[in-house]
This record gives C-alpha cells, structure tokens and sequence, in this order.
C-alpha cells in the first residue's frame, strides 16, 4: 500500500464527506428562506396593488356617480346617516389648471385630497408614470405648484398694488384689496406705508396731514378709517343745511306773476274757497282770469338766464314754419314724447289770427307726479306746419301757455311720422315712409295764391307799358315757386337692364362746402328738391365762374350714358338768321329759373337724386344738366311754328314792325 502526502483531502474520507453535506445543506437552507421571504414580500405587493386597484376603481365610480352608498360611508368611518348637498360644497372644486385658483385648491388639499379631473389627472398621470407610486406630500406639492402656480405671483402682486387707487369706493373696500395684494407682495411695513398713503383719496390725505403721523401700516388705516368716517359726517351735515325750505306765503298774498308757484297750502286754500289760482279773487276760475289773459310774458331774449334757460338747452329743438293764410312764422319746435298732444301757445295763435274750435270735453293737463298744470278747453283748426325745411303736413294743436315753448310737438306727432333723431346733435336725421309718401313735398308752404301774387310789389319800371297788364309773368316769387304737373312734365326713359349710376362724393373746400349747404338750404326751402332713397346717385361739385363765384354742378354722364335720347327737334341756326333778316323790332323775354319751370314726371324723380356730403337729394324739377333735358323744355316753351333761339331758355319774339310786334 501505497502511502500519500500534501494538503488535500482525500475525497473517500468520512469527514470530508459529512463535512461538505453540512455545508450544502446550510446553503439550501439559507436559500429556501430568501425564497420564502420573496414570496411573501411578491404576495404583499400583489395585494398592494389589488388595494390601489380597487381605490381608483371606487374614485372612478364616484366621478362617474357622486351618489354614495351607506357602504361606503360606513367604510370611510363616516358615522352620518344622511348627506346633503351642503356637506359635499366643503369639499374642494374639481382643479382645471386655472392658475388663479392654484392656492385656493392646495389650501383645501391640506384638509382633504380628493380628485383633480381634466388637466390636472392628465398632469397626475403622467407624474406617477415616472414617479414611486407613494411621493411625499411636500413633494407633490412641489411638483403641483410647479406646473400650475403662477411663476411670478410676487412680481403680479407687487405690480397691482401700484396701480391700485381708491376712488369712488369706500375706504373699507380699499383697505380690503390693499391687504391681500400687501400679503403677496410680501412689502415690509414701511413699504406699505408709503404706498397705502398714495392710494387714498385727496380728500382723506388732507384730513390725515391735520393728525400725528402714524408709525405702523396698522396705525396708518385705522388713521384714514377715522378721517373717512368723519368726512362723510361732515358732508351729511352740509347737505342737510344747504337744503332749500319750502316757501312760505300768507294765506291772503295772491300769486305774484312770473315768480315762483303756490305753495301747496295755498292752492289748497283756494281750491277749497273756489278762489282764482292766478289773483286769489272769488268769483271766477283761472281760465277766466283778467290778469292772466292781459299778462303777456317777455320776450325769450329778455327774460333772465336761470335754470329754466340752462335746461333748454339740453331739449330737442326742430325748425318748423307756421303757415296760415299769407303768414308764415318761424319757430323752434320742442319735441317732446312725454307730452301726449302736440301744444301751442295762445299768443302764437293771436299773432297768426289762427282759426280756433272749442273741445267737445276740456282736457285736464297734468304734470308728472298728477298734479293739475292747466285747463285745455280750444285747439287750432288744422293749419300747415313745415318741418326741417320740406317736411310738410296738417296739424291741429291744443292752446295752452306756454311761453318759453311756443310749439311742442308730442307723442302723437311721433307716432304718426316715426323720424330718426339725432339727440346729440338736436335734429331730425330721416322720415318714415309714411312722410316720404305724404309729408316730404314741396318745403315751399302752398299759401300763396294768385291774390298774394298781385299783393306783391312787382317792379315794372324797366318793363314797356304795353307787358303792365301781364305783370304776374314778371313775379319772382311765383316763378321761385315749385310749378305742377303738366302734360308737358319732363321724363327720363332708361335703357332696359343698364346699370345705375352711383356717383361719387367730391372733396369740397371750406367755400365749395358752405355754398353748398345754402344751395340745398335755398332748393329745399323753394321745393325744387328733396330727401330721397333712390337706388341711383350721381357726384355734386362746383366750378368757378368768370366773377369768380361758384356754379352747382351734377356729374349725370353716368344718367345721360344709360338715357333714351328723345329727338325732338330743334331748329338749324341758318333757318333761325333767314326767318329774323327783315326784322328791326326785337324783345328778349328771359324765362326765370329756365328749366326749373318744368316738374319732373311723377315717378321719375328718383332717377335724378344726387349724393352731397349732407345727404341723399332728388330733383322735382328739371334739372340742368341731363342730356334730354334742353329739348324737353324747347319742346315746352316754343312748339312750332313759333320763332326761338335754339338750346336757350330765353325766348325773342320778332317783328317787322312796332304794331304787330305789340299784337
């Protein structure tokens, strides 16, 4: 037998042996408890997550039905038995990202965390995503104000406190928006000082220079508190002092004319005595009055400018004309809708010697608060009244006196013509359809008749004997006047399906625009033209004379190019010289106003309106510059075979001698 040496052991050695199966049996051991021990920590964290799973599952249900059952307030330890919808207000509001709302919401976080719907889950999702399933709440809250809090609250804060000033608020209301604009900015108490003291009010800075100066912030608001209160005390006081008192009177001074009205005792008196209003006498009322109907009121102009002629001022006056008989009265006219009937005072109807009739009932006109102001017992017969110019109509109004207002026009006057008024610059801007149907006519007041004609002075001395008789031809109010309807009147025939003109509005000077206004001014007045809605317009302007004065002009090329060309005739200049060769006898009759002497075809008017920059007008009569025109109105005053001067309105009879020329 061999015997061996060294260091190793000998693999068949019992030891050895029993030795190694210790060791292996340790090791299986120790691995069999790492086993066991991740078992169980695999086991936990399984029913971790069955526990998150179920609690999102029960938040998802809640959102989807905020119902709760008894169940689950029971699990919640929540030992009430009924909720109402009160309780569940105190709880926080849904978070949608708002930042404004950021501290609010994490203020109720902090007392219970419930849900964060829209972005706010979107932001939460994402978060836990990349993040322990278990953060701390000082690192959510890190996170959340992060994402949602205003970067920069302190700057907004500092920045709004600056602009803050008081105002017309209270000072109480100011002192509160100080505060919590002062907590965010975070400003030290002399800061705040500074700042507070120039927000205020110069009123409360005055008072506050006439205290000890304030050493804290606190000291400084409960110093403006004080000088705000006493203030408003102060101002109390005197406007309780400068109160007027109600006049008083003796019970036997009667009504002092033009000074201020009775006291209310004093018409009780008179009421009861049945003594006049106006003097105080018995025995007569005050529409009976001697004194009252002798009194006549000054002049507007020479009346004292007092409150009544400030708030004037801030009423709606129109231009109207009064037209009766011969007469016509130029008037500002009160618009007023709180008025029922349009009025009138007495002296405008003596004045006018308007024709009057007596009410079947006397209307009792009261103010606003029902007191009794008048009488109204007569009213005008219907007389013409002209408005804005060319606005015409029949109208009858009730007496009564009113002096400063001569002319009021009421509802009913409103209702009637429906107008569009320009209350900041006091006129009337349109008219309704009914006044573009009825009303708006010839602005010229039809009063003048052939009597008024022969009433006028008509100047003759440049005219031979042998025309005296036919003076009226020579009248320049009549030939001024808006002429009627012939068979004669001039129309404007169009091409089927051409399109209208539309013009343009010139650029016009300060001269160009000033005759302009009177050039429209003078038509409206003389009824040559009026306010029109046509579909067609055509550009006004003005070209320079020789004496340098201006002439109206109308851009109708676009009219002409789209007209029917009548082909009247007119006479050759050859025949015109061969027929007055023998002549020595000669008179030129120049037709006033020329082709303002022919009206528009009733209907054709609109096809002449032209655009100005203070309206849209149109042309009753013929107007100057249309292509048919010049032989309309050669076919209206010459028809053949009488002799004429071609294209000109002036007509030249002729004669070989004095007696036939006379004949």
């Amino acid at each position: 037998m061999t015997e061996r040496t060294g260091q190793n052991p000998d693999p068949a050695d019992p030891e050895f042996l029993h030795h190694t199966v210790a060791q292996q049996r340790t090791f299986l051991e120790l691995h069999s408890n790492a086993i066991s021990r991740m078992s169980s920590i695999q086991e936990d964290l399984n029913s971790r997550i069955n526990g998150i799973s179920r609690i999102l599952q029960e938040v998802t249900e809640q959102n989807s039905n905020p119902t709760f059952t008894t169940s689950q307030l029971s699990s919640g330890n929540i030992t009430t038995s009924a909720m109402t919808p009160e309780d569940f207000r105190l709880q926080p509001e849904p978070f949608r990202g708002d930042v404004e709302a950021c501290g609010g919401f994490l203020l109720q976080c902090q007392l219970l965390f419930q849900r964060a719907p829209s972005k706010a889950l979107q932001w939460a999702q994402a978060f836990l995503a990349s993040n322990p399933i278990t953060p701390s709440f000082d690192h959510f809250i890190e996170e959340f104000r992060l994402v949602f809090d205003q970067p920069r609250k302190q700057e907004e804060a500092t920045r709004k406190l600056l602009a803050l000033r008081q105002r017309n608020r209270s000072l109480s209301e100011h002192v509160i928006d100080f505060r919590i604009l002062a907590v965010q900015a975070g400003w030290s108490d002399p800061a705040l000082r500074g700042v507070f003291y120039q927000t205020l009010n110069e009123s409360i800075k005055d008072h506050l220079c006439t205290q000890p100066e304030a050493n804290s912030f606190e000291d400084l608001v409960a110093a403006a508190l004080r000088s705000d209160i006493r203030l408003r005390e102060r101002n109390h006081d005197r406007i309780s002092k400068t109160r007027p008192e109600p006049s008083r009177r003796t019970s036997d001074e009667p009504i002092q004319i033009g000074h201020s009205k009775l006291s209310a005792e004093e018409r009780l008196r008179r009421r009861n005595e049945g003594a006049c209003f106006y003097c105080g006498e018995l025995g007569h009322q005050v529409i009976q009055c001697s004194l009252r109907s002798n009194y006549r009121a000054p002049p507007l102009g020479d009346r004292p400018r007092g409150e009544i002629s400030t708030m004037i001022n801030d009423f709606l006056f129109v231009p109207v004309k009064l037209c009766h008989l011969s007469k016509v009265l130029d008037l500002q006219a009160l618009i007023d809708s709180g008025v029922e009937q349009s009025l009138i005072d007495h002296s405008i109807v003596n004045s006018l010697s308007l024709p009057t009739e007596r009410l079947t009932s006397p209307v009792k006109a009261a103010g606003l608060g029902g007191q009794h102001l008048s009488l109204i017992t007569h009213r005008t017969k219907p007389i013409l009244l002209v408005t804005s110019g060319n606005h015409r109509e029949t109208i009858q109004f009730f007496i009564t006196r009113t002096p400063q207002t001569p002319v009021v026009l009421g509802f009913t006057w409103l209702k009637l013509h429906n107008p569009q008024l320009d209350w900041s610059r006091h006129s009337i801007t349109s008219w309704s359809d009914f006044c573009m149907g009825n009303c708006l006519q010839s602005a010229l007041p039809s009063v003048s008749t052939p009597n008024v004609y022969e009433s006028e002075t008509i100047d003759l001395s440049n005219i031979p004997e042998c025309y005296h008789d036919l003076k009226l031809v020579f009248s320049k109010s009549k030939a001024a006047s808006l002429p009627p309807h012939r068979p004669y009147d001039c129309a404007i025939n169009l091409l089927d399906g051409a399109p209208l003109p539309k013009g343009r509005l010139f650029n016009l000077s300060g001269p160009e625009k000033a005759a302009m206004e009177q050039y429209i001014q003078d038509a409206l007045s003389l009824g040559h033209i009026r306010p029109s809605s046509s579909p067609a317009g055509a550009g006004f302007f003005f070209v320079e004379k020789k004496d340098k004065s201006l002439r109206p002009c109308i851009d109708y090329r676009e009219l002409n190019q789209i007209t029917i060309k009548d082909k009247y005739s007119l006479p050759l200049i050859s025949s015109v010289f061969d027929s007055i060769q023998e002549a020595r006898i000669f008179s030129k009759l120049d037709l006033r106003n020329a082709y303002h002497l022919v009206r528009m075809k009733e209907g054709d008017e609109w096809k002449t309106a032209f655009n100005t920059p203070v309206g849209h007008y149109e042309y009753l009569v013929m107007p100057f510059v249309c292509s048919t025109l010049c032989v309309m109105h050669q076919a209206w005053q010459m028809p053949p075979p009488m002799t004429c001067r071609p294209g000109r309105p002036p007509t030249s009879p002729i004669s070989k001698t004095a007696t036939a020329f006379i004949r």
